[in-house]
C-alpha cells in the first residue's frame, strides 16, 4: 500500500504529496487514501502536490476522481505539479483550470482561495464584457475589429 505523505499547510489546507507514478498495480490504493485522507469537516481545501514529471493517464483520471469526490464533500482541490513536464501534460488534457494546476505550493494556495492571476473585472462592467449589462437604450452594439465580421453568415450580392 503506498504511504502518502500529508500535513496541513494551515488551518484551511491540507496537502498531499503524490511522489509515485500512478499505474495499474497502485491507482486503486492511492485513490483509497487520498479519499480517507479528505476531511469530512476540517479544512476546506486539499492540495495534490505531485512529485513526478510522468502524468499517466491512470493519473489523470485519479486525479478528476479524487475532485469529484471532494467536491461531494464540499472541499476544493488544487494540484502543484513542480515539473514542467507533469504542468504540460495537465493543459494538454485540458485540465489546466479544472484541477486549479499552479508550480508551487504558494500558488496552488492562491488558486484555491478563489484568486485567479490574471485581472478581475470590476461589479459594473464595461462595455464588451461578459458581465456587463446591455445597452440601456436598446441600441445594437457595434463590433470593432478588423474580423469582426467574419462570424456572421455571408450571402452573395448582399451587403
Amino acid at each position: 500500500m503506498p504511504m502518502l505523505l500529508s500535513y496541513h499547510l494551515d488551518a484551511a489546507h491540507l496537502v498531499v504529496e503524490l511522489g509515485e507514478v500512478v499505474d495499474l498495480d497502485n491507482e486503486a490504493a492511492i485513490e483509497r487514501e487520498i479519499v480517507r485522507l479528505l476531511p469530512c469537516c476540517g479544512p476546506r481545501a486539499i492540495i495534490v502536490d505531485l512529485h513526478t514529471p510522468l502524468l499517466t493517464p491512470r493519473a489523470l483520471g485519479l486525479l478528476l476522481r479524487v475532485r469529484g469526490q471532494a467536491a461531494d464533500r464540499g472541499v476544493s482541490m488544487a494540484v502543484v505539479a513542480g515539473y514542467e513536464t507533469a504542468r504540460e501534460v495537465l493543459s494538454a488534457a485540458g485540465l489546466h483550470r479544472t484541477l486549479r494546476v499552479a508550480p508551487t505550493l504558494p500558488g496552488a494556495e492562491f488558486r484555491n482561495r478563489g484568486c485567479r492571476p490574471e485581472r478581475e473585472t470590476t461589479r459594473k462592467g464595461e462595455p464588451g464584457d461578459r458581465r456587463s449589462a446591455p445597452p440601456a437604450d436598446g441600441a445594437a452594439r457595434r463590433v470593432l475589429g478588423p474580423y469582426a465580421d467574419t462570424s456572421r453568415p455571408r450571402f452573395p450580392g448582399v451587403r
